[in-house]
């Protein structure tokens, strides 16, 4: 059988094996769906930047430097981790195709407490491994620092992380949500599209009087948008859901009066950054990631 026609038949498996619908499809495709899904919706207000959303900016009071990385480096960087992100996720699930039929969808209770249990796991697992890359003045320099090469947010950069990075907080991240909170499928592919909306929503720049999952967590964009500060880059680790471990840990900066209040104070004070920064060239970006690592 030639490389062509292997590749055709496992293509006709996987997709009777894991149809469009499934909890497995959720869990392998909707996340990268849901991902770009969003990021586009923000990235079209970014572009338009008309004065009625723009006026809902998170803008920082002492903005710092602007970002140096190029829009086609961040974009293919994602798509990078989506492919990783794609292939474990297929293969955890291939080596047991039966394991989802196995743990089947409870009643909703009980897929509440599930799905609370998993959000639990899931933020302490990203925690501790984010925190580990800032203490760790190696894997700091050598792995966390490409994400601080955005100093100012934005939704399509998300996920711009050093390969190794991705695999472990968010690829393992999602598998160990998905195995250590007990879950079906149905919930953890829920959780997984949850999680992924929220993390793009914390890094979107946008803080709209009417946000339901910003107003339900305590975890949102000008909370994250202070971490990604160089001044502050060793505080507000939590995501993308809680902050109790940065109470905990001594890490939590409140960001009261860190921003210009969203309405015409915003409007007035945002520069026109949007645009600016989102641009970059070569030289930039190695500059860009030499501020980053001094953050550290």
């Amino acid at each position: 059988m030639g490389l062509v026609s292997y590749a055709q038949e496992q293509l006709r498996w996987s997709l009777q094996k894991f149809p469009p619908g499934s909890p497995e499809f959720g869990l392998m495709v909707t996340p990268i769906l849901c991902y770009w899904a969003v990021a586009i919706f923000y990235d079209v207000l970014d572009t338009l930047d008309l004065p009625i959303t723009r006026k809902f900016k998170v803008v920082r009071k002492v903005r710092g430097r602007e970002n140096a990385m190029s829009k086609s480096s961040v974009v293919t960087r994602v798509l990078l981790q989506h492919l990783v992100q794609f292939i474990v996720a297929y293969v955890a699930m291939a080596l047991d195709p039966e394991q989802c039929a196995a743990r089947p969808k409870g009643g909703l209770v009980f897929s509440c407490l599930q799905f609370a249990a998993g959000m639990f796991v899931m933020d302490s697992w990203q925690f501790w491994i984010h925190r580990m890359m800032h203490v760790n003045t190696y894997l700091y320099k050598h792995v966390h620092s490409h994400h601080h090469q955005l100093l100012i947010p934005y939704a399509y950069g998300a996920l711009y992380n050093h390969p190794l990075e991705g695999l472990l907080l968010d690829t393992l991240g999602g598998l160990v949500a998905l195995y250590g909170g007990g879950m079906s499928c149905e919930v953890a592919a829920n959780l997984m599209n949850f999680a992924t909306i929220k993390t793009v929503l914390d890094h979107c720049g946008y803080l709209f009087p009417v946000n339901p999952l910003h107003d339900a967590f305590p975890n949102s964009t000008s909370y994250h948008d202070v971490h990604h500060d160089l001044r502050f880059i060793k505080t507000n680790y939590s995501q993308p859901f809680f902050t109790h471990w940065d109470w905990l840990m001594g890490s939590y900066k409140t960001s009261d009066g860190f921003h210009y209040l969203p309405g015409p104070e915003a409007l007035e004070h945002s520069h026109d950054g949007i645009a600016t920064s989102r641009r970059g060239s070569g030289d930039g970006e190695a500059k860009g990631k030499g501020e980053s690592r001094k953050g550290k």
